[in-house]
């Protein structure tokens, strides 16, 4: 099944069926495990809800998996290979995988930093404040949840399948910015989907430009990560910090206007470097 994923390239219609899907089933299917566990296991309903978060992706792969039986079954020529995209070829160019991702790691925080403004005025989301509360009583879980399932399923999700499907149908600008605005979207709140929206631009240049799955679930893994530790390690800290709260305003500025031009020197360095644009466009096969 895995392995077929390379040939289910879904275009923009498609794709925002997979987002309908992902929201409205993937809803539904975790609040029926919760459901469950609270009857049945209900000393462990704190944590099932936090694991149920995996959950939410089984209704649109069981749609990808019908999606594309349905497509190998409508195959009658042996001699016939469906288009096909991989969903990992990677190639750093110049730069190599070890300053690509040593490159990457620091850009992480820098995007952090220049987007907080757009966010930071508004008040978080009561779930969400309820959600980072139960953080330190279920600290392990809590971590699988955020920093290890949300990276790869949601990278899969929305750079393997989606972003890599659009760049097969559309121009690479379309098809970055249309899938960071459904990865926005799945967030389903203002406070989170705007910087994913930013987030997801540059996870998808990056993918665009080296084809590497595996950049966006570091990118992605570090995002998390990071935001999961400051929460452990400084639980006085309230659910809506910002690093205008811990740094002190001259210094504010001055690291938001490094990382600012961090950002454009390493986007132009890796666009210099990074080897020609791979086409990921694939002609179907005769």
């Amino acid at each position: 099944m895995f392995n077929k994923l390379k040939y289910y390239l879904p275009g923009v219609a498609e794709s925002w069926l997979l987002i309908i899907i992902l929201i409205l089933g993937g809803s539904i299917f975790a609040a029926l495990f919760n459901i469950s566990i609270a009857i049945l296991l209900p000393s462990l309903s704190s944590v099932a809800e936090i694991l149920s978060y995996p959950l939410i992706f089984v209704p649109p792969a069981i749609f990808i998996f019908f999606s594309l039986k349905k497509s190998f079954l409508n195959i009658t020529s042996e001699d016939y290979t469906p288009p096909y995209v991989e969903l990992d070829r990677a190639n750093f160019g110049k730069l190599g995988v070890g300053v690509s991702f040593i490159l990457i790691l620091l850009m992480v925080f820098s995007i952090n930093i220049i987007t907080e403004p757009l966010t930071y005025w508004m008040g978080i989301p009561e779930f969400l404040e309820e959600f980072m509360g139960k953080i330190h009583s279920n600290a392990i879980t809590t971590f699988l949840s955020v920093v290890i399932f949300a990276s790869i399923l949601e990278e899969l999700f929305c750079r393997g399948i989606i972003l890599r499907a659009l760049l097969y149908h559309t121009s690479p600008a379309k098809a970055i910015i249309l899938s960071a605005f459904m990865f926005g979207i799945i967030h389903l709140n203002p406070w989170q989907a705007i910087p994913a929206f930013i987030l997801g631009v540059f996870m998808g240049w990056i993918y665009w430009r080296t084809h590497s799955l595996w950049a966006t679930i570091f990118i992605h893994f570090v995002n998390n990560g990071f935001s999961y530790f400051v929460t452990i390690l400084f639980p006085d800290l309230p659910a809506h910090f910002g690093f205008v709260d811990i740094i002190p305003n001259r210094y504010y500025y001055i690291i938001y206007a490094v990382s600012l031009l961090y950002t454009v020197t390493v986007i132009l360095i890796m666009n210099k470097n990074y080897d020609k644009t791979i086409s990921i466009k694939i002609p179907s096969h005769s």
